[in-house]
């Protein structure tokens, strides 16, 4: 499980809250990946300390997980 911070200006939750089969987004999903899917709930805790205080480690994004990394599907 995975919490992400939006800003809370965002104007499109809608857009990301519920569930994302992996096979209607992904332009040629593997056989592996055509099965998954992602659910997203939307999540109670009003500050990132709050969270941490539940036992969430905080790791940031870097720029290097992506290196080599497309957007388009094969």
């Amino acid at each position: 499980m995975v919490i992400i911070e939006v800003n809370r200006d965002y104007p499109h939750f809608d857009r990301l809250l519920g569930e994302h089969r992996w096979s209607e987004f992904l332009r040629k999903p593997s056989p592996e990946e055509e099965s998954r899917v992602t659910q997203i709930f939307y999540c109670t805790y009003h500050t990132g300390r709050i969270v941490e205080k539940n036992g969430w480690k905080r790791i940031f994004v870097e720029d290097a997980w992506f290196d080599g990394w497309s957007p388009k599907n094969r």
